[in-house]
């Protein structure tokens, strides 16, 4: 069934629901980004994850190389400019976390794929996982150089306020990753998110974390995330404090404008995302949109290709309000895109 399923197209006033085309280049679909959720499995429970990942989330399942590769063939002939991991925590699968194996294989076979295709960059929490995999990961870097890179999540440059947020002891951890993976010839991105960051500036972000990490030798970029998701377990902490959800907005075709947020500047134009769900590979418009039936865009690349309606909570929330309607690496302070060594 073609998108949208059960997604209301028309307000209560008579408003039409607002939409973005994929995005063409001479008259056929081309995509830009290519976003894979590994899976929802992850060693930690953080408590603003917006998928809820934790050592016991399946419902984003681990997806295999041989089921993968057919979309990634499919991408390269859409002229896929950037590949992208996330999850969950790539470097984990259940037998990782068993400990029934060392390494996640199938993620490294479909990394070493997607590397051949295109740039690709991985998200990960950078903690103990990931150094059984720094052997693989420095041969890639090795083969690929700066086509591999590696977006690694730090919530602040205070080790306190980072491990109240991930779990004690999670902070020197991640830090001796990135330390490792400089050793390697990898330039890290920090991924910070702004709303744990109080009042900074870009300028004092930028001043802290290169205070951290100059003394350690470790050349960084600095990423940052704007707001913070109502979803998963975010959820929990809004009800905690005694708060609810903000309320959904109905975007309607005039919000562009309003906004001034160009439907073609919103990652539903130029990018899609595999989950896997239900033992199923699904395309869906965004990784901030999950296994949801009402933005299911189908099981190929090809029938993803068809108008988004702007229907979920963090259409609004992250992309027309906020400043996050892409999910790409945007280096903070992009006149000192590395910190090392910056002068006060």
């Amino acid at each position: 069934m073609p998108h949208p399923i059960g997604i209301r197209l028309t307000s209560p006033q008579g408003e039409h629901r607002g939409f973005v085309d994929p995005r063409r280049k001479d008259g056929r679909p081309a995509l830009d980004d290519l976003w894979i959720m590994q899976g929802s499995l992850c060693d930690l429970k953080c408590k603003h994850c917006y998928t809820a990942s934790s050592p016991a989330n399946h419902s984003l399942q681990q997806i295999r190389f041989e089921e993968l590769r057919p979309h990634l063939d499919d991408a390269r002939l859409c002229g896929v400019k950037k590949i992208y991991f996330t999850g969950g925590e790539v470097f984990v699968n259940e037998d990782v976390l068993l400990g029934r194996a060392e390494t996640n294989d199938e993620f490294l076979a479909s990394l070493e794929y997607a590397l051949a295709i295109a740039p690709t960059e991985i998200l990960t929490n950078g903690r103990r996982y990931i150094r059984s995999h720094f052997e693989a990961l420095g041969r890639l870097r090795r083969e690929y150089g700066d086509r591999l890179r590696l977006r690694i999540t730090l919530e602040s440059f205070v080790p306190e306020d980072h491990d109240a947020i991930r779990g004690r002891g999670t902070f020197a951890q991640t830090v001796e990753t990135m330390e490792s993976l400089s050793a390697l010839g990898f330039t890290p991105v920090v991924n910070a998110e702004r709303p744990f960051l109080g009042t900074l500036s870009d300028e004092e972000i930028h001043a802290g974390f290169s205070g951290l990490l100059r003394d350690r030798g470790v050349c960084v970029e600095v990423n940052l995330i704007e707001n913070i998701l109502e979803m998963g377990h975010q959820l929990v902490q809004i009800e905690k404090a005694g708060r609810k959800p903000s309320p959904e907005v109905f975007i309607t075709t005039n919000c562009f404008g309003i906004l001034n947020k160009p439907a073609e500047s919103l990652m539903c134009h130029y990018s899609r995302c595999i989950q896997k769900v239900g033992g199923r590979l699904r395309y869906y418009p965004c990784p901030v949109i999950y296994d949801e039936e009402r933005f299911d865009l189908g099981a190929t690349l090809e029938e993803s290709f068809q108008p988004v309606y702007l229907g979920h909570k963090n259409c609004y929330d992250y992309c027309m309000k906020g400043k996050g309607a892409t999910c790409r690496t945007q280096p903070i302070a992009a006149k000192s895109a590395s910190i090392m060594g910056q002068s006060a």
